[in-house]
């Protein structure tokens, strides 16, 4: 009980900011969230653009056609393949 009574006497003891400074320091943190926020929303933009470009640059797109070469999907059955289970000991 006397810990909550001596924790009561320290709130007398905290100086609580003003109503004015209260609202330049919430006015101060809301701004560098927003400014931080739009900066890395640029920076991810650009870096985004950039790689893009590069990409572009890079590997030209180009159409690719199936080759007489691949497996045809009829070949591929689930069935067909074998598996044998092992207890876990």
């Amino acid at each position: 009980m006397s810990f909550i009574k001596e924790s009561m006497k320290e709130f007398d003891h905290i100086v609580w900011p003003t109503p004015a400074e209260t609202k330049k320091y919430f006015v101060t943190v809301v701004t560098m969230i927003t400014v931080l926020t739009v900066l890395l929303f640029a920076i991810g933009t650009a870096f985004s653009i950039g790689l893009f470009a590069a990409k572009k640059q890079l590997v030209p797109t180009s159409s690719v056609s199936p080759t007489s070469s691949s497996a045809p999907i009829g070949d591929l059955k689930l069935g067909d393949i074998k598996t044998t289970a092992t207890p876990v000991k």
